[in-house]
């Protein structure tokens, strides 16, 4: 049996949530989560009208889910350390973007609608914009990568002493 979590962050909807789409078509068990970051409190973003709003939503989200038979699982705590480990029995865990955008968005849709430099790019290219030959990333003004996602799960295994 396969599950997908699929993290609703900014993005509350349902009728046009392709990680959701994506994670219906291709997994036997979607758990929508939803995270309350603390640092928002931090940079004062919980001020009472402003903690109201993304409350309000989670709990039209919450109520659209149950009417389709499912529930809004929501959690506290910062948002890569709920989303990439959850409450499961592997904290550790190393998320590939790249991985994840390839599996649950193959044609790289999201990633166009989210990330401007990509849109040019055909298919799961935009997953990967710094492979596209230099004339393209110039002119599509890509970024250099800031880093080498390989070297993550690299360093993650040799700090590990699996590696």
């Amino acid at each position: 049996m396969t599950v997908a979590v699929v993290l609703f962050t900014s993005d509350l909807r349902l009728h046009d949530h392709p990680p959701l789409r994506a994670a219906l078509n291709s997994a036997d068990e979607v758990v929508p989560l939803s995270v309350r970051d603390p640092s928002a409190h931090a940079a004062g973003s919980d001020v009472t009208d402003r903690a109201a709003f993304p409350a309000d939503c989670r709990a039209d989200l919450d109520a659209s889910l149950r009417r389709r038979g499912g529930r809004l699982v929501v959690r506290t705590g910062p948002v890569a350390r709920v989303a990439g480990a959850g409450a499961g029995t592997r904290p550790h865990r190393v998320l590939n973007p790249v991985y994840q955008g390839r599996r649950y968005d193959p044609d790289g849709t999201y990633v166009r609608r989210r990330v401007p430099e990509p849109a040019d790019a055909g298919g799961a290219a935009a997953h990967e914009p710094w492979r596209l030959p230099q004339h393209e990333r110039t002119r599509q003004r890509c970024p250099a990568p800031l880093l080498d996602l390989g070297e993550g799960p690299a360093r993650f295994r040799q700090a590990r002493g699996r590696g």
